[in-house]
């Protein structure tokens, strides 16, 4: 039988759901309410918007509905106002689900068993962000960035790109600088097992490049300068040295030219760092200086 508190968290996300949507869809339809009723005053006092209006009446008054002739210009102007009304709920939104959250308990990284129920509260904490896209609707296409990402908790560094990657657990997410995750590459920061839900952050180092479909597991921590091959998945808890590329489950050593370096990395990939040439390019230097 399920416990009370976690009846309690579920009917808390139900009325949160419902009470962000209302408080956010009425600032949005007041703005067009708004700009509606007074517009057309506006317009009427300004040339040659007044003419036009003048000639409209004039000539189309005995085919066209009195309604359609004083607001003439809503016509013209009602998909870029409705996109600008619908920009405004979707704000509100934002702001009312990142609140919400907040009322549903972030579990610390770790085991839980089945037990325990824990895996139904970290779903419900996951709700808001993974429904606000389907609101969006015509605008979920700009919203696969990293500032959405980084809105509910996601660390990412400058100059990375994250473009169509799935962040399952924004929270749980760590991506250094520099990085390219590829198209439909994903990681996850929770992991269903035999015993229960494993919580544990994903952290990306800086100057890497995960392949396209790439599948990033719980607990697993990238080095710098790493080149994730296309389709391949880095398992719960595993670690890829610096400056290697992971295929086929073992990390591989970069080396400029070499045959894996130029069969797995992808254009526009970050440069390869040769290890031993920056030692020397190092020791130089160092030399120069003395």
């Amino acid at each position: 039988m399920m416990k009370a508190s976690t009846i309690a968290y579920a009917m808390y996300l139900i009325f949160s759901i419902m009470i962000s949507l209302t408080l956010s869809a009425i600032p949005a339809i007041l703005l067009f309410a708004i700009i509606v009723q007074n517009f057309t005053i506006f317009l009427n006092t300004i040339w040659p918007f007044s003419l036009i209006h003048n000639f409209v009446i004039s000539t189309f008054s005995e085919w066209i509905p009195a309604f359609a002739l004083q607001y003439w210009w809503l016509l013209i102007l009602f998909v870029p106002l409705a996109l600008i009304s619908y920009g405004v709920f979707l704000a509100f939104l934002l702001g009312f689900f990142k609140i919400s959250r907040r009322g549903i308990p972030h579990l610390e990284d770790g085991h839980y068993s089945r037990e325990s129920e824990a895996w139904l509260i970290h779903e419900f904490y996951q709700v808001y962000y993974r429904l606000y896209p389907y609101f969006a609707g015509f605008f979920s296409m700009f919203l696969k960035i990293r500032a959405l990402h980084t809105l509910f908790g996601a660390r990412i560094g400058r100059n990375s790109i994250v473009g169509n990657a799935v962040l399952m657990n924004p929270e749980r997410t760590i991506v250094g600088n520099n990085t390219f995750l590829g198209f439909g590459s994903v990681l996850t920061g929770h992991v269903y097992e035999d015993e229960g839900l494993y919580l544990k952050e994903a952290r990306i180092g800086n100057n890497v490049t995960v392949g396209g479909y790439a599948i990033i597991f719980p607990g697993a921590v990238i080095g710098d300068n790493v080149l994730i091959g296309a389709n391949t998945v880095v398992p719960k808890d595993g670690h890829v040295p610096d400056n290697t590329i992971w295929v086929h489950g073992k990390a591989i050593p970069r080396r400029p030219g070499s045959k894996a370096e130029r069969l797995h990395k992808p254009i526009g990939g970050p440069p390869v760092m040769d290890v031993e040439d920056e030692k020397r390019k190092k020791t130089n230097n160092s030399l120069k200086k003395t």
